[in-house]
């Protein structure tokens, strides 16, 4: 098999799910990745698409007429034919509707995964209305990452018998749970300060922990921007720096010794007011291989990621004094925590490991060349 995987940008530090993608793509088939942009512009060497003229043109185009045009459908054209591709795997609702035309010109199949924010931002949503259509009806395969998004493209029009729910996944070999209990209070949270991570829903819920166990300390990963600042005042406002710890991004080796001296995992996701919703957090996912428990909430992929009261624990969402409610207990018993973290791992290993979910999406590849 000769396939092109799509992705918007190359070295997105919040996408390690996309660059694990094509890493397990290529032990089953010769993989051609593209990328920068809704469009993609550039091979994995950043070379452009289209020649010189034809790139400069292609941006002319688009500054004047908000678009993209035949300028840019041309390069994705070239690279198609030069690389003999069968079909095409598009990460993200709107990079798979601009291969649409590319596609359909050259009778190349199109598979597209939704992946979160790209099914259920307002905004965008109307904005690739009528793109989004072409994509239910030219696409042979509609691929989501939780079984509530499922529901959501239906609702916008896909056609259900082409919608599948395929969860990103998780390589358990990479990280090691610790099988002891807790010797401390510690939780981690992973992920961008964004509105439907919920941050300052989860330093809320801790501050209550605090009062009860004042040893008690939060590790939060991630890109200090977005809400941040935010998250930032509110602990200076609490007065609790010294419990709560910011590190910035971190490289995967990294989180995951952080895990395996947590008690627990903790993110309070939310439908953000623009729409934008999780689907399968890959940071809940790669917690629970970790062996730890999760305190999160009833949204998005989360409620089949996490089992609650045999994994973890959800609450419904803004709901922090049930969070806090959930990590005191956590902290009361760290027995409890292991044991539910270790039937975390477990459940990941069966329904969520890596290379099965990959498999899942090259057969369905296949068929789609069938």
């Amino acid at each position: 098999m000769r396939i092109c995987i799509t992705r918007s940008e190359k070295y997105a530090y919040s996408e390690t799910f996309v660059r694990d993608q094509i890493a397990g793509f290529s032990k089953l088939a010769e993989v051609f990745p593209i990328h920068s942009g809704r469009y993609p512009e550039r091979e994995e060497n950043d070379a452009t698409l289209s020649p010189k003229p034809f790139w400069l043109m292609h941006k002319v185009v688009k500054t004047f007429l908000g678009r993209n045009n035949l300028f840019s459908d041309y390069g994705v054209k070239k690279y198609f034919k030069e690389h003999k591709i069968e079909v095409v795997l598009a990460n993200y609702g709107m990079s798979a509707s601009h291969m649409v035309p590319p596609c359909r010109a050259l009778g190349i199949p199109l598979l597209v995964i939704f992946h979160g924010h790209d099914a259920t931002d307002k905004k965008l949503l109307q904005k690739y209305h009528e793109k989004y259509q072409r994509l239910f009806g030219y696409a042979s395969f509609i691929i989501v990452v939780s079984n509530e998004m499922k529901m959501g493209l239906i609702h916008l029009g896909a056609p259900p018998e082409k919608v599948r729910v395929v969860p990103c996944g998780v390589d358990t070999q990479k990280f090691t749970p610790n099988t002891n209990p807790s010797t401390t209070r510690h939780f981690i949270a992973v992920g961008r300060f964004t509105a439907k991570k919920g941050p300052l829903y989860t330093i809320r819920a801790f501050n209550q922990v605090l009062k009860k166990f004042p040893d008690a300390k939060l590790t939060m990963v991630g890109k200090k921007a977005g809400l941040y600042d935010s998250c930032q005042q509110l602990v200076n406002e609490l007065n609790i720096q010294k419990s709560v710890i910011f590190t910035g991004v971190l490289e995967q080796d990294k989180i995951s010794d952080l895990m395996k001296t947590s008690l627990a995992f903790v993110q309070h996701s939310i439908t953000a007011p623009n729409g934008d919703m999780e689907g399968t957090p890959v940071s809940i996912m790669e917690a629970c291989a970790s062996g730890l428990p999760v305190v999160s909430t009833l949204h998005g992929g989360i409620k089949d990621a996490v089992i609650h009261g045999k994994t973890g624990f959800l609450v419904e969402e803004t709901n922090e004094n049930d969070m806090a409610k959930y990590m005191i207990e956590l902290c009361e018993n760290a027995e409890l925590a292991k044991e539910m973290g270790l039937k975390g791992r477990t459940h990941i290993q069966q329904d969520y490991e890596q290379q099965n979910q990959i498999k899942k999406l090259y057969d369905l590849a296949k068929e789609a060349i069938a």
